[in-house]
């Protein structure tokens, strides 16, 4: 009678520790799951802009959104840069240079304004258009990203050539 005592209370024993072993490593495996968190980086290069909105699932579409808005508002401070720039030295340009100037900055306003309809079409990506949304804003942004930084400089350029040009004829005159 003791054995069989003593076998029902092994057996319980082992039955109650494998349970509570079992119990434990369920929970521990709850504890690391909940404690994944999917971490969202956004490339960028060390200028801080972005290098590849092509890289980045569905799921971490409100982030890729996210930026590239932060993108289009940079560009847009460039070109009001531009814009100032231009109106400062205005007097100094000759009519044919601000206008072919002017025309030049509202090529990159087109260029940015596509780039912005591109974004648009991103937000409204379905998990089924996403990778050809990702594909057109990546191109739109390369395009305008890509003008902004020859328009700005050949507008540098420009200015400081006109600016010279209108400092020659001052000091010509001055010396006749």
């Amino acid at each position: 009678m003791k054995i069989k005592i003593l076998n029902v209370r092994t057996f319980l024993c082992c039955l109650l520790a494998a349970g509570t072993v079992s119990f434990v490593s369920c929970t521990g495996q709850k504890k690391d799951e909940t404690k994944e968190t999917k971490e969202i980086v956004i490339e960028r290069n060390s200028e801080g802009n972005i290098t590849d909105f092509k890289v980045y699932s569905y799921e971490q579409k409100d982030d890729v959104v996210r930026a590239a808005e932060e993108e289009l508002d940079r560009m847009n401070k460039q070109i009001d840069e531009m814009k100032a720039s231009l109106n400062d030295k205005s007097e100094e340009l000759s009519a044919e240079a601000k206008a072919a100037y002017e025309e030049a900055i509202a090529d990159l306003e087109k260029s940015r304004d596509d780039y912005q309809a591109k974004i648009d079409e991103l937000k409204n990506s379905s998990e089924n258009t996403w990778e050809q949304a990702k594909a057109d804003v990546n191109e739109a942004y390369r395009k305008t990203e890509n003008s902004l930084e020859k328009g700005w400089e050949n507008l540098k350029e420009g200015v400081e050539n006109a600016a010279s040009d209108v400092k020659e004829r001052v000091e010509d005159a001055t010396k006749k």
